[in-house]
Protein backbone atom coordinates (compact mmCIF):
# COMPACT_ATOMS: atom_id res chain seq x y z
CA UNK A 1 0.00 0.00 0.00
CA UNK A 2 1.24 3.51 -0.82
CA UNK A 3 2.30 5.86 1.95
CA UNK A 4 0.07 8.81 2.81
CA UNK A 5 2.49 11.39 1.38
CA UNK A 6 2.40 9.61 -1.98
CA UNK A 7 -1.38 9.43 -1.97
CA UNK A 8 -1.57 13.14 -1.14
CA UNK A 9 0.88 13.88 -3.93
CA UNK A 10 -1.38 12.12 -6.42
CA UNK A 11 -4.38 14.30 -5.61
CA UNK A 12 -2.26 17.44 -5.59
CA UNK A 13 -0.48 16.84 -8.89
CA UNK A 14 -2.48 14.44 -11.03
CA UNK A 15 -5.29 16.73 -12.17
CA UNK A 16 -7.96 14.49 -10.63
CA UNK A 17 -11.33 14.69 -12.40
CA UNK A 18 -14.57 12.73 -12.71
CA UNK A 19 -16.33 12.67 -16.12
CA UNK A 20 -19.52 14.70 -16.33
CA UNK A 21 -21.55 11.52 -16.79
CA UNK A 22 -22.02 11.51 -13.03
CA UNK A 23 -23.87 14.21 -11.08
CA UNK A 24 -21.59 14.42 -8.06
CA UNK A 25 -23.86 16.84 -6.21
CA UNK A 26 -26.38 13.99 -5.81
CA UNK A 27 -23.88 11.36 -4.73
CA UNK A 28 -23.08 10.20 -1.21
CA UNK A 29 -19.30 9.89 -0.70
CA UNK A 30 -17.23 7.73 1.60
CA UNK A 31 -13.51 7.22 1.90
CA UNK A 32 -11.42 4.48 3.46
CA UNK A 33 -8.73 6.15 5.54
CA UNK A 34 -5.21 4.83 6.08
CA UNK A 35 -6.36 3.24 9.36
CA UNK A 36 -8.97 1.29 7.29
CA UNK A 37 -11.87 3.16 8.87
CA UNK A 38 -14.68 4.49 6.66
CA UNK A 39 -15.56 8.18 6.80
CA UNK A 40 -18.56 9.97 5.30
CA UNK A 41 -17.59 13.09 3.40
CA UNK A 42 -21.04 14.60 2.93
CA UNK A 43 -21.35 15.43 6.59
CA UNK A 44 -18.52 17.93 6.12
CA UNK A 45 -20.32 19.52 3.20
CA UNK A 46 -23.68 18.37 1.85
CA UNK A 47 -22.93 19.04 -1.84
CA UNK A 48 -19.58 18.01 -3.31
CA UNK A 49 -18.03 18.81 -6.66
CA UNK A 50 -14.78 17.54 -8.15
CA UNK A 51 -12.62 20.29 -6.67
CA UNK A 52 -14.07 19.95 -3.17
CA UNK A 53 -13.68 16.17 -3.38
CA UNK A 54 -10.05 16.59 -4.42
CA UNK A 55 -9.40 18.91 -1.47
CA UNK A 56 -10.85 16.36 0.95
CA UNK A 57 -8.72 13.63 -0.61
CA UNK A 58 -5.63 15.79 -0.11
CA UNK A 59 -6.65 16.30 3.52
CA UNK A 60 -7.37 12.65 4.37
CA UNK A 61 -5.10 10.77 1.88
CA UNK A 62 -7.58 7.90 1.53
CA UNK A 63 -6.81 4.34 0.45
CA UNK A 64 -10.04 4.30 -1.57
CA UNK A 65 -12.66 6.87 -2.56
CA UNK A 66 -16.24 5.69 -3.06
CA UNK A 67 -19.57 7.14 -4.10
CA UNK A 68 -23.13 5.79 -4.00
CA UNK A 69 -24.82 4.04 -6.90
CA UNK A 70 -28.02 5.92 -6.02
CA UNK A 71 -28.54 9.64 -6.46
CA UNK A 72 -29.99 11.40 -3.42
CA UNK A 73 -31.95 14.58 -2.85
CA UNK A 74 -30.20 14.91 0.54
CA UNK A 75 -26.93 12.92 0.27
CA UNK A 76 -25.78 14.24 3.65
CA UNK A 77 -28.62 12.31 5.32
CA UNK A 78 -27.62 8.88 3.95
CA UNK A 79 -26.99 6.44 6.77
CA UNK A 80 -28.55 3.17 7.84
CA UNK A 81 -30.68 1.42 5.25
CA UNK A 82 -33.88 1.66 7.29
CA UNK A 83 -33.44 5.45 7.49
CA UNK A 84 -32.42 5.95 3.87
CA UNK A 85 -35.88 7.00 2.68
CA UNK A 86 -35.38 10.28 4.56
CA UNK A 87 -32.47 11.04 2.24
CA UNK A 88 -34.93 10.61 -0.68
CA UNK A 89 -33.45 8.58 -3.56
CA UNK A 90 -34.07 10.37 -6.86
CA UNK A 91 -32.64 7.75 -9.22
CA UNK A 92 -29.34 6.02 -9.72
CA UNK A 93 -27.28 3.69 -11.83
CA UNK A 94 -26.88 -0.09 -11.87
CA UNK A 95 -23.32 -1.34 -11.36
CA UNK A 96 -21.79 -4.74 -12.09
CA UNK A 97 -18.41 -5.76 -10.66
CA UNK A 98 -16.50 -8.03 -13.02
CA UNK A 99 -13.61 -10.07 -11.58
CA UNK A 100 -11.76 -12.89 -13.31
CA UNK A 101 -12.12 -15.36 -10.43
CA UNK A 102 -15.83 -15.89 -11.15
CA UNK A 103 -14.66 -17.73 -14.29
CA UNK A 104 -12.76 -20.80 -13.11
CA UNK A 105 -10.01 -21.02 -15.68
CA UNK A 106 -6.59 -22.07 -14.52
CA UNK A 107 -3.70 -19.96 -15.67
CA UNK A 108 -0.25 -18.90 -14.63
CA UNK A 109 -0.42 -15.69 -12.62
CA UNK A 110 2.00 -13.18 -14.12
CA UNK A 111 2.31 -10.32 -11.65
CA UNK A 112 2.92 -6.83 -13.00
CA UNK A 113 5.58 -4.93 -11.06
CA UNK A 114 4.85 -4.18 -7.40
CA UNK A 115 1.13 -3.59 -7.99
CA UNK A 116 0.24 -7.28 -7.45
CA UNK A 117 -1.93 -7.16 -10.60
CA UNK A 118 -2.08 -10.27 -12.79
CA UNK A 119 -1.92 -9.69 -16.55
CA UNK A 120 -3.94 -12.78 -17.48
CA UNK A 121 -6.58 -12.11 -14.79
CA UNK A 122 -7.21 -8.73 -16.38
CA UNK A 123 -7.43 -10.34 -19.82
CA UNK A 124 -10.12 -12.70 -18.53
CA UNK A 125 -11.94 -9.84 -16.77
CA UNK A 126 -11.84 -7.81 -19.98
CA UNK A 127 -13.47 -10.61 -21.99
CA UNK A 128 -16.15 -11.12 -19.31
CA UNK A 129 -16.84 -7.38 -19.20
CA UNK A 130 -17.31 -7.18 -22.97
CA UNK A 131 -19.69 -10.15 -22.85
CA UNK A 132 -21.70 -8.65 -19.98
CA UNK A 133 -21.96 -5.30 -21.76
CA UNK A 134 -23.33 -7.00 -24.86
CA UNK A 135 -26.09 -8.53 -22.75
CA UNK A 136 -26.85 -5.27 -20.92
CA UNK A 137 -26.98 -3.34 -24.20
CA UNK A 138 -30.08 -5.31 -25.17
CA UNK A 139 -31.85 -3.24 -22.50
CA UNK A 140 -29.78 -0.08 -21.93
CA UNK A 141 -27.35 1.90 -24.08
CA UNK A 142 -25.72 4.44 -21.76
CA UNK A 143 -22.89 2.37 -20.24
CA UNK A 144 -19.60 3.51 -18.73
CA UNK A 145 -16.73 1.14 -17.90
CA UNK A 146 -14.18 1.84 -15.16
CA UNK A 147 -11.06 -0.17 -14.35
CA UNK A 148 -11.22 -1.19 -10.68
CA UNK A 149 -7.51 -0.59 -10.11
CA UNK A 150 -6.82 -4.26 -9.48
CA UNK A 151 -8.54 -7.40 -10.80
CA UNK A 152 -11.35 -6.24 -13.01
CA UNK A 153 -13.84 -3.63 -14.12
CA UNK A 154 -17.01 -1.85 -13.04
CA UNK A 155 -19.86 -1.58 -15.53
CA UNK A 156 -22.00 1.50 -14.80
CA UNK A 157 -25.44 1.37 -16.43
CA UNK A 158 -26.24 5.07 -16.27
CA UNK A 159 -29.70 5.00 -17.85
CA UNK A 160 -31.02 2.19 -15.63
CA UNK A 161 -34.57 2.95 -14.50
CA UNK A 162 -36.03 0.85 -11.70
CA UNK A 163 -39.54 1.53 -13.07
CA UNK A 164 -38.68 -0.75 -15.99
CA UNK A 165 -38.67 -3.69 -13.57
CA UNK A 166 -40.99 -2.89 -10.66
CA UNK A 167 -43.54 -0.45 -9.30
CA UNK A 168 -42.61 2.49 -7.12
CA UNK A 169 -43.29 1.96 -3.43
CA UNK A 170 -43.66 5.41 -1.91
CA UNK A 171 -43.48 4.06 1.64
CA UNK A 172 -40.28 2.12 0.93
CA UNK A 173 -38.47 3.53 -2.14
CA UNK A 174 -35.25 1.67 -1.32
CA UNK A 175 -37.13 -1.61 -1.63
CA UNK A 176 -38.24 -0.58 -5.11
CA UNK A 177 -34.65 0.02 -6.19
CA UNK A 178 -33.60 -3.29 -4.66
CA UNK A 179 -36.39 -5.29 -6.31
CA UNK A 180 -35.64 -3.79 -9.71
CA UNK A 181 -31.94 -4.61 -9.43
CA UNK A 182 -32.75 -8.15 -8.38
CA UNK A 183 -34.97 -8.73 -11.42
CA UNK A 184 -32.47 -7.21 -13.83
CA UNK A 185 -29.59 -9.16 -12.31
CA UNK A 186 -31.55 -12.40 -12.66
CA UNK A 187 -32.22 -11.57 -16.30
CA UNK A 188 -28.65 -10.90 -17.39
CA UNK A 189 -27.20 -13.61 -15.12
CA UNK A 190 -28.74 -16.15 -17.49
CA UNK A 191 -26.68 -14.74 -20.35
CA UNK A 192 -23.30 -14.00 -18.73
CA UNK A 193 -20.61 -15.55 -16.53
CA UNK A 194 -19.95 -12.49 -14.36
CA UNK A 195 -22.08 -13.41 -11.34
CA UNK A 196 -21.35 -15.60 -8.37
CA UNK A 197 -23.31 -15.22 -5.13
CA UNK A 198 -21.11 -12.35 -3.91
CA UNK A 199 -21.26 -10.31 -7.12
CA UNK A 200 -24.99 -10.93 -7.51
CA UNK A 201 -25.59 -9.57 -4.01
CA UNK A 202 -23.45 -6.52 -4.74
CA UNK A 203 -25.36 -5.70 -7.91
CA UNK A 204 -28.73 -6.01 -6.15
CA UNK A 205 -27.80 -3.75 -3.21
CA UNK A 206 -28.95 -0.13 -3.86
CA UNK A 207 -27.09 1.08 -0.76
CA UNK A 208 -23.67 0.01 -1.98
CA UNK A 209 -20.82 2.33 -2.86
CA UNK A 210 -18.34 1.93 -5.72
CA UNK A 211 -14.93 3.39 -6.58
CA UNK A 212 -15.00 6.94 -7.92
CA UNK A 213 -13.70 7.01 -11.52
CA UNK A 214 -10.10 8.22 -11.81
CA UNK A 215 -9.54 8.10 -8.06
CA UNK A 216 -6.52 6.22 -6.71
CA UNK A 217 -6.46 2.61 -5.57
CA UNK A 218 -3.71 3.09 -3.02
CA UNK A 219 -3.33 -0.66 -2.46
CA UNK A 220 -2.00 -1.13 -6.00
CA UNK A 221 -0.86 2.40 -6.84
CA UNK A 222 -3.10 2.40 -9.94
CA UNK A 223 -5.99 4.65 -10.89
CA UNK A 224 -9.56 3.42 -11.07
CA UNK A 225 -9.38 4.49 -14.68
CA UNK A 226 -12.41 5.64 -16.63
CA UNK A 227 -12.30 3.79 -19.97
CA UNK A 228 -15.56 4.63 -21.74
CA UNK A 229 -17.97 2.36 -23.57
CA UNK A 230 -17.69 -1.28 -24.57
CA UNK A 231 -16.02 -0.47 -27.89
CA UNK A 232 -13.41 1.60 -26.06
CA UNK A 233 -12.61 -1.37 -23.83
CA UNK A 234 -12.41 -3.71 -26.83
CA UNK A 235 -9.77 -1.46 -28.41
CA UNK A 236 -7.79 -1.19 -25.14
CA UNK A 237 -4.93 -3.64 -24.58
CA UNK A 238 -3.92 -4.64 -21.07
CA UNK A 239 -0.53 -3.04 -21.65
CA UNK A 240 -2.08 0.32 -22.56
CA UNK A 241 -4.61 0.03 -19.74
CA UNK A 242 -1.92 -0.40 -17.11
CA UNK A 243 0.15 2.37 -18.67
CA UNK A 244 -2.77 4.81 -18.57
CA UNK A 245 -3.79 3.70 -15.07
CA UNK A 246 -0.29 4.38 -13.75
CA UNK A 247 -0.33 8.01 -12.56
CA UNK A 248 3.24 8.85 -13.61
CA UNK A 249 4.39 7.75 -10.16
CA UNK A 250 8.08 8.36 -10.72
CA UNK A 251 7.41 12.06 -11.41
CA UNK A 252 5.90 12.54 -7.97
CA UNK A 253 8.41 10.51 -6.02
CA UNK A 254 6.48 7.22 -6.01
CA UNK A 255 8.03 3.80 -6.37
CA UNK A 256 8.88 2.64 -9.90
CA UNK A 257 5.67 2.28 -11.94
CA UNK A 258 4.43 -1.17 -12.85
CA UNK A 259 5.08 -2.28 -16.40
CA UNK A 260 2.92 -4.81 -18.11
CA UNK A 261 4.60 -8.05 -19.12
CA UNK A 262 2.78 -10.55 -21.24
Amino acid sequence: MLEQRWIRSFYINEGFFVPGLWNLSRKHFRIQASNWRFLKLNRFRSRLNVERLRQLCIKFSPIHVYFSVLDWLFPERVGKKYKARYAVPVGGEYVVDVDSYVFRRRHKHVRVGSSNVCYECLNISKALTVQACESIEEYYSNIAIVFSGRRGFHIHVLDFDFRDWTRYNERNPIKSHEAARFKFSKTIALETYVFDRHHFTLSVDPMRVVSVPNSLNAETGLKCLYIGRRKDLEKTTINSLLYDANPALTIYGYPEPARAVK
